[in-house]
């Protein structure tokens, strides 16, 4: 009996340190690099650990079968420019973010974030799409309580003009008297 659990003690060891060499993700990810490419093609290098506040580029390099030294992930629905902003929050916000980090943000942190979506609605809204695609909660939780606020107490063609939204009963109004216009020119013709 015992020479059969040193053999599975053994089979475990030899698992376990092909497992620790074969998959980056239980190496020290301070020690590693990812390359994110964007929409433009322009390529990005980011610390593993600071890319794992992305679900999706977390998932991705489990799935992948990746060796260590060369994990390159394509986006191709985020531009360069989101792609930096994207990069310029996640590396801010590197030991506040992922499971079991219970460190709330400090001063400095919330001043960033409040810098940082201080910006256009098309670049807040591009920034949402991005975190939404690389599954970046925390971003996409900031981005939302932006836009929130942005909202807060204004009047539905406030919050239209705001976001350069047409109102839907005025085309539906438009409409109706275009139809209108076009029948009583068809009547008149015939």
């Amino acid at each position: 009996m015992s020479l059969s659990f040193l053999h599975m003690l053994f089979i475990f060891i030899t698992c376990s340190v092909f497992l620790a060499s074969s998959n980056p993700i239980t190496m020290n990810p301070d020690d590693h690099v990812v390359t994110l490419t964007s929409s433009g093609g322009e390529q990005f290098n980011v610390k593993l650990h600071v890319a794992l506040q992305s679900d999706t580029i977390k998932q991705t390099i489990m799935d992948g079968g990746f060796n260590d030294e060369n994990i390159v992930l394509s986006f191709p629905n985020i531009t360069s420019e989101i792609m930096v902003k994207v990069l310029e929050y996640c590396n801010k916000h590197e030991y506040h973010t992922g499971p079991g980090n219970n460190i709330t943000a400090d001063d400095e942190t919330k001043m960033f974030d409040a810098q940082f979506v201080n910006v256009h609605y098309e670049t807040l809204f591009k920034l949402y799409l991005a975190a939404n695609d690389l599954k970046i909660k925390s971003l996409s939780d900031l981005i939302v309580e932006t836009i929130g606020n942005m909202m807060h107490g204004k009047t539905p063609n406030e919050i239209r003009e705001m976001f350069n939204i047409k109102d839907s009963c005025v085309d539906h109004h438009e409409q109706e008297e275009s139809d209108r216009e076009n029948a009583r020119a068809l009547v008149n013709d015939t």
